[in-house]
């Protein structure tokens, strides 16, 4: 059962990711990610509401860390909405797994991991990628532009902080109430968005493809479905060493696909060489 667990969170990654992608390039609205993280974030914020009710717990406690969580998540979602609009699909979906080295750093520097080989060859291997991925070779290929930059640190940030965050919180509470504290995180950045939505020049419901709203509806479940399976892989007999990767790896590869044969996406032989060798990387700093 965990591997099909495995494979459906691998699938909930990509969803994520396509979804975005997806509603982006069929809007060409200004100013539709406010729309998109308002309508993803109250998706997942009614999920976590039913998950918690069949639950039955409370801790008021935990609503320090889904705060910080909230505000990280509205960030990494605005980053994500943004950076696949401006840029390079897989390339994105790769910098949203370079959250990894932002959690690997802070490990080290406060929660004292060990420095093993297996992190300092992922993070070197990690450079290298990033080289190779943002230097193409070819006139042909869409380069990097500081726009999208921008908006890929963003979603670099948001996850790592969301990873950091939720590392806090099941180390006060022992490993409890962790579909409390991810209700709460929902909650704030579903009024973080709201707030951003609503004080900014926006687009309305009536500017986009009615049929498209099923897009953040669709990457709301995705985002909660994820979390959710990471929860029971955990407590499951596979390793962490297994998972993560797994995900990681998994989710990469099926939105490296999509974007090929949905958008005919062009990547220089370089870039494909810095996808290869960012994915050997996630793998070893997860072991």
């Amino acid at each position: 059962m965990q591997y099909i667990y495995l494979l459906l969170a691998m699938c909930s990654s990509a969803s994520l990711s396509i979804m975005s992608t997806l509603f982006g390039k069929l809007n060409k609205v200004k100013n539709i990610s406010g729309l998109y993280s308002l309508i993803l974030t109250a998706t997942a914020f009614v999920m976590w509401g039913i998950i918690c009710l069949f639950e039955g717990e409370f801790n008021v406690s935990v609503i320090k860390y889904s705060i910080l969580f909230g505000m990280f998540y509205t960030i990494a979602m605005i980053g994500m909405f943004k950076a696949y609009q401006t840029g390079s699909v897989s390339l994105t979906a790769f910098v949203k797994q370079l959250s990894l080295i932002g959690v690997a750093f802070w490990g080290l520097i406060f929660w004292n991991n060990p420095l093993g080989l297996n992190v300092i060859i992922g993070l070197v291997l990690i450079v290298i990628a990033l080289y190779l991925c943002f230097r193409p070779d070819n006139k042909e290929v869409r380069g990097v532009e500081v726009a999208w930059f921008f908006y890929a640190m963003m979603l670099l940030v948001g996850n790592a902080g969301c990873s950091i965050v939720q590392k806090y919180q099941q180390l006060e509470f022992d490993g409890s109430f962790k579909s409390l504290f991810m209700f709460w995180g929902a909650a704030v950045a579903f009024i973080s968005s709201a707030v951003l939505y609503f004080s900014g020049n926006r687009c309305s419901f009536k500017d986009i493809n009615k049929k498209t709203v099923i897009c953040p509806v669709v990457g709301g479940i995705s985002s909660t479905a994820l979390n959710l399976l990471i929860l029971l892989l955990i407590v499951s007999p596979l390793s962490e060493s297994v998972i993560f990767p797994g995900i990681a790896v998994g989710g990469l590869l099926l939105t490296t696909i999509f974007s090929v044969i949905a958008y005919k996406e062009k990547m220089s032989a370089m870039q494909w060489s810095g996808l290869v060798i960012g994915v050997v990387a996630l793998v070893l700093l997860n072991i």
